[in-house]
């Protein structure tokens, strides 16, 4: 099981931030939350929060955690440790992705998602719509 962390990443316009793979991945042109393997030492916080700054060269704020999302790939299992983020920024530096947008929430499951991150879409709507 390999431990990655991955950040729904909020603007000031309440939208969302996706990121889109590359077709050489294990998930060709699928768009996910940006995130990444959790390192040795090191936490799930601070990985998320590394992981946005190599990724898109973007600052965020941890502002609460999602449920783990366990899911099995076929060639991979993965532990899926999502995070609501706000940020200051409004344009990622691409470093990995070939794409990115900002997405409102009501449009958030129209995406081609990776399975699991398709997990983290649901949880974070059911938990804004709880919050409203």
């Amino acid at each position: 099981m390999i431990s990655v962390t991955c950040a729904v990443i909020r603007n000031e316009e309440k939208e969302i931030l996706v990121v889109q793979r590359g077709e050489a991945t294990d998930h060709p042109f699928k768009w996910e939350f940006p995130g990444g393997k959790l390192a040795p030492e090191e936490t799930e916080e601070e990985c998320v929060i590394r992981e946005v700054e190599e990724e898109l060269a973007m600052k965020i704020v941890i502002c609460g955690k999602l449920a783990t999302v366990d899911h099995d790939y076929g060639h991979k299992q993965i532990r899926l440790i999502p995070f609501i983020c706000d940020t200051p920024n409004e344009l990622p530096f691409l470093s990995e992705h070939i794409a990115y947008k900002w997405v409102e929430e009501k449009d958030l499951m129209t995406l081609d998602f990776s399975e699991a991150d398709i997990f983290v879409a649901i949880s974070y709507l059911g938990r804004i719509k709880n919050d409203s």
